[in-house]
């Protein structure tokens, strides 16, 4: 087998796909009849749902905006790479705050654990939400559209009623993780320390880098593992409903020796 024929089979779908997965080359999964209207090949309650995951994901964009502007705090000169790049796209500004959270002094190894989750989530559904809102209508029945990446690469997009409920669900769990989030990078960078009145003097007193540290932190982190663990607990994204005549047509390919 040639070097170019290896790099073709890599990117063949196995069946075990989630939500997104390269365009099968098979032209017997074509769809016996194609529906181009919109509102003929879905249901309302699927345009709906591509219409509410459109509006969540315009949230979770706005509020890693949000989280984003406490960098201006940092004592690290992270907010000058914003300045320098006003055209930084949501994933460039998902590696700036990463970058941030390697660098915080506030944020132990558990609460970097729980950024990084809930971004690596984002990244994942960020990839879902393009190929939703790009797609074209494929298999309507099956509920399985067609996309085009910015790679040029071909993919196929779940679109079916029970997909795009699950994504919603783990969209809004994304959006309660990202606000914690945003009071932790509050508390890192400054831009809004918790503290206390002093009993005394009845002045407002911020609290020590100790208490920050040790109490303030890990209490947020705790809210965020909890949610993070409800959002483990939601349905999970599906299989495409074909995912057994891919693995059946692979194996005859495997079988006649023409690793198509």
């Amino acid at each position: 087998m040639t070097p170019t024929s290896k790099k073709k089979r890599g990117k063949k779908p196995d069946g075990s796909e989630i939500m997104k997965r390269r365009a099968p080359r098979y032209l017997s999964l074509r769809p016996a009849r194609f529906e181009f209207d919109p509102e003929k090949a879905y249901t309302t309650e699927q345009l709906a749902k591509i219409g509410a995951i459109t509006l969540k994901w315009n949230q979770i964009e706005a509020h890693i905006d949000f989280v984003g502007s406490h960098i201006l705090f940092a004592n690290a000169p992270f907010w000058l790479k914003i300045s320098a790049d006003k055209t930084l796209s949501t994933k460039g500004k998902l590696i700036l705050l990463k970058e941030c959270v390697n660098n915080a002094e506030f944020f132990d190894d558990s609460a970097k654990h729980c950024i990084e989750d809930c971004f690596s989530q984002i990244e994942q559904c960020r990839a879902y939400r393009n190929a939703i809102i790009h797609h074209h209508i494929y298999d309507h029945e099956k509920g399985i559209g067609a996309y085009v990446d910015e790679s040029n690469s071909a993919y196929q997009i779940l679109v079916s009623i029970e997909a795009l409920r699950v994504l919603y669900e783990i969209l809004c769990s994304l959006l309660t993780e990202l606000r914690e989030i945003d009071m932790m990078f509050r508390t890192e960078t400054g831009a809004q320390r918790p503290g206390r009145v002093n009993p005394v003097t009845r002045e407002f007193e911020e609290l020590s880098s100790s208490d920050l540290k040790q109490i303030i932190i890990p209490q947020h982190t705790q809210r965020l593992a909890a949610w993070q663990k409800s959002r483990r607990e939601l349905q999970k994204l599906p299989r495409f409903p074909d995912a057994d005549l891919i693995r059946a047509l692979n194996d005859k390919d495997e079988d006649d020796g023409t690793g198509l």
